[in-house]
This record gives structure tokens, sequence and C-alpha cells, in this order.
């Protein structure tokens, strides 16, 4: 019998306490966002045919077409141009040469297809080649 009221009184106080954790998520700031809240370029996430490119593809994506080393990687907003030709979500990577300098490289977080590509040595850089 003490067994049974071991395991039935955490039952309990879990069963008390569900209503209060489970009744108004948004007023404590635990459920979805309000949509005014969110910027614009997320307003397009919500289609289900969008899907974000994995940082390994973008990766090789870059490496088919320069030589380098890959020393940074994030996920930024669009430019108002890039907004404005329809990207929603960018890879922003940065590249060491072979001869030491830094390039920036923008891709479409969707497509995969090069927005920018700035830094000194970029000729240096460049893969010779057909483009695959």
């Amino acid at each position: 019998m003490n067994r049974l009221r071991i395991i039935s009184l955490p039952l309990l106080a879990a069963l008390a306490l569900a209503p209060a954790t489970f009744g108004d998520e948004r007023k404590r700031g635990h459920g979805p966002p309000w949509p005014e809240d969110w910027a614009p370029e997320f307003d397009s996430l919500g289609r289900h045919d969008f899907r974000i490119l994995p940082l390994n593809r973008a990766v090789e994506i870059v490496g088919e077409r320069f030589r380098g080393r890959l020393i940074a990687a994030r996920i930024v907003p669009p430019t108002a141009e890039e907004r404005a030709r329809g990207v929603i979500l960018v890879h922003e990577l940065r590249l060491l040469t072979p001869k030491r300098d830094v390039l920036l490289i923008r891709l479409d977080a969707h497509s995969g297809d090069f927005l920018e590509v700035a830094g000194a040595g970029l000729t240096d850089a460049r893969k010779k080649g057909p483009k695959p």
C-alpha cells in the first residue's frame, strides 16, 4: 500500500499542476510569437515548399568554384536588393584562400545561387575549368 501511495503522489501533483502549465501559454511567453513581432524576411517561412540548404551543401557549392578553407558561416537576412529578387535567407560564408586572403560569399539559402562574392584575391582563388 505504501508503494502505491509513493507512486500516486507525484502523479497527482503533476496532474494538479498541468492546467496551470498548459493553460495560457502566450501570456507567459512560451507560445509562438505574434505575427507583428516577426521580421518581414520570415513572413514566407510558413510556405511548405521552402527548405533551407544545409550548411554542408553550401560549403560544397562554394568549394566547387573556389579554393580555400571555410573560416566562418552564418545565416543572415537578405539585403533590400536581394529581397526584391525573392531571396528569403542568405548563407554568408567567409573563405580563407591559399594566399591568405578572405572572401565574403553570399548564397541564396534556398537555391544555392551565388548572390555576392567579394574580397581581395578573388581571381587567384577561383578554380579553373568549366562551371559544374
